[in-house]
């Protein structure tokens, strides 16, 4: 099992969202997690009707709980779905 697939188990990630990096900061006590949204359609957060991915926001960052003493922080590009009742939408996040 490779670093990315434990932290997929561990933060309960499934497709279409996936670990793509996992960067371990021994030093600085610190895990970076990147996730990343690997489909070209989601489910509006309004009707959750299937709609086409129009593009993605800025790169947000989360501090998550920590893994052991290591201060751990999320990053991801939310996607934004087109839907054609209710506009561009953002995918809610798992």
């Amino acid at each position: 099992m490779d670093i990315e697939e434990h932290y997929s188990q561990l933060l309960g990630i499934h497709s279409p969202w996936q670990i793509s990096h996992v960067d371990l900061k021994m030093q600085e006590q610190r895990v970076d997690i990147e996730i990343e949204y690997a489909a070209d359609e989601g489910p509006c957060p309004e009707c959750g009707s299937i709609c086409p991915k129009h593009d993605e926001r800025k790169r947000r960052s989360w501090r998550h709980l920590d893994t052991m003493q290591f201060a751990t922080y999320l990053h991801c590009e939310l996607p934004r779905v087109r839907c054609k009742e209710h506009g561009a939408k953002t995918v809610k996040t798992p």
